[in-house]
């Protein structure tokens, strides 16, 4: 098989995304395919993990602790969900993604096994499997892997963690996490392991309280942005993020080339979870760490496709991270173009009504990705956010949309953003 004929059987395989609440919690879909697989491959974690969960930001912390413990000279492996330009993004080692004939090679390994056997696995437990084996025949040092979907039941919670993160926690994948602060915390939570330290940015109350909770219960030190360590912004503009990182007496400057100011939490995160790891260190060592992510990209994170006017992609997918990119944005520009496309499983209530404070001083226009595993219905978005007082346009294509966004954006020279979803941002960007 070739590169193009392994993905077509990957994403042959069942979506979690696609079953209700009381499948995930019956553990229909659990860790246990994934261990067994793995054992067949004949896998051991010879490195050491830090976990990432939350609702937001895990992608950018992920990557952005990945290259400091590359600067810091290890052997560094990512694993991320979704892709932005290709599925080999998702698995890499310092950077460099997964090649194309090891992705293959591996890919049928698995594949023999879950034929041989007769499994059901899903698309992302499948890159699971591959992410962990890669790096452990490349023998990393270490490896940094984000969750998928909660936490307690995902299936990367097999792995043995010598740090747990868990960004910012808010309203996600309602329908199979549930529907309060404090059920989704609790799924989040699920990565906290006996004895093992924790570092959050949670900001929530409720969700503290149920992190704070499971870490006391298992004897694991938390350490919360905002408590134990805290930044200040000190320029935020379209071409640069300043920000001081304070700890105690310990403090450290951060100039770099990712914007918005919850790319400042996303670092500080990092950075605090790379301390863990490399305690006691001089100061020139940590600011050396913080130098070496000034040029760090990150795809469909406030990418900018065009400079001037600004056209803006963000792969925000939730309420509150739309929010942060909005309160953003109208700070550096009076009015701005919005190409909203979110997917249907997303929590388009609170996507729309983020939209309700800046409805005088925007054109939007609704669309969806062209996802054939995923569910859209830009049509339904258009006519709630018109049953909300909220003027749209709705253009079903979104490669018809992005057309229709850049020439309104050219011809009125005019910022834009596209916003609603990761799978959206890799469509925009691939185009």
């Amino acid at each position: 098989m070739n590169y193009s004929e392994i993905l077509i059987y990957i994403y042959s395989l069942i979506n979690i995304k696609k079953h209700e609440k009381e499948t995930y919690r019956k553990r229909e879909i659990n860790v246990s395919k994934t261990a067994y697989i793995l054992e067949e491959l004949e896998y051991k974690q010879t490195f050491k993990i830090i976990h990432i969960a939350g609702t937001k930001g895990k992608g950018s912390t992920t990557l952005s602790l990945s290259s400091m413990l590359t600067k810091a000279g290890g052997k560094v492996g990512a694993f991320i969900s979704p892709h932005i330009i290709s599925e080999r993004e998702r698995i890499s080692i310092n950077g460099n993604w997964i090649d194309e004939n090891t992705f293959i090679s591996i890919a049928l390994k698995i594949k023999d096994i879950i034929e041989k056997e007769s499994l059901n696995i899903s698309v992302f437990e499948f890159f699971t499997i591959m992410g962990l084996y890669y790096f452990y025949k490349e023998n990393v040092d270490y490896a940094c892997i984000e969750t998928g979907i909660g936490g307690r039941l995902d299936c990367t919670n097999i792995v043995d963690t010598t740090v747990s993160i868990i960004t910012s926690i808010s309203y996600d994948h309602t329908n199979i996490l549930g529907d309060t602060i404090e059920e989704i915390a609790f799924e989040k939570a699920g990565i906290i392991k006996h004895n093992i330290p924790i570092v959050s940015a949670s900001s929530s109350s409720n969700a503290l309280n149920v992190l704070k909770k499971n870490a006391s219960d298992k004897n694991s030190p938390i350490f919360i942005l905002g408590e134990n360590f805290s930044n200040y912004i000190i320029k935020n503009t379209k071409d640069e993020l300043s920000f001081e990182y304070i700890e105690n007496d310990y403090k450290e400057i951060f100039n770099v080339s990712l914007v918005g100011s919850h790319q400042a939490e996303n670092i500080s995160v990092a950075f605090r979870a790379f301390r863990l790891l490399y305690p006691n260190m001089e100061n020139s060592f940590y600011s050396g760490i913080a130098s070496s992510i000034k040029d760090l990209k990150i795809n469909g994170r406030m990418t900018f496709i065009q400079e001037s006017p600004p056209i803006i992609v963000d792969g925000a997918h939730n309420g509150h991270s739309m929010k942060t990119v909005l309160e953003t944005l109208y700070n550096w520009f009076p009015n701005i173009i919005i190409l909203f496309a979110p997917l249907a499983d997303k929590d388009i209530d609170r996507m729309c009504k983020t939209l309700i404070k800046y409805k005088n001083n925007m054109t939007l226009i609704v669309s969806a990705p062209k996802n054939e595993y995923k569910d859209t219905d830009s049509l339904s978005t258009h006519k709630y956010l018109e049953s909300i007082g909220i003027e749209s346009e709705h253009i079903e294509s979104l490669e018809c949309a992005l057309k229709y966004v850049k020439d309104m954006s050219n011809e009125k020279n005019m910022p834009a953003l596209i916003i609603g979803s990761l799978y959206t941002a890799s469509e925009v960007i691939n185009i």
